[in-house]
């Protein structure tokens, strides 16, 4: 981990591509740039995508929405409005069917271990 304080911009780091054409990070805090045992992530998402969200087993993540917004469905069928403002925890193994709403979606992501 990094000794020293540092900042990172949206547009000092690459935008990569998670589904090409339909949803995108800017990796703001990592383990390779800062040393950082955790990351931070602003991930975009393009209006009216539609997916099932599945956990990799290995990271644990928390989502904070910024702007627009999306529908999540648990395999319970709960359903919940992610909307700005809501943040929402993740554990390492998960699933639940995310519809990204008419105005897109922008989300804050950290992830521990980093990405």
């Amino acid at each position: 981990m990094s000794d020293s304080i540092e900042w990172s911009r949206q547009e000092d780091v690459e935008r990569i591509w998670l589904k090409e054409g339909i949803e995108f990070t800017h990796r703001l805090i990592t383990k390779d740039n800062q040393g950082s045992s955790f990351s931070f992530h602003i991930t975009t998402f393009k209006p009216d995508f539609e997916h099932t969200a599945i956990g990799d087993g290995v990271h644990e993540s928390v989502l904070f929405c910024l702007h627009g917004g999306s529908t999540q469905t648990l395999p319970d069928g709960r359903v919940h409005a992610f909307r700005p403002g809501d943040a929402m925890y993740l554990p390492k193994e998960f699933t639940y069917e995310h519809k990204v709403g008419s105005g897109g979606l922008v989300m804050a992501v950290a992830c521990n271990p980093s990405r």
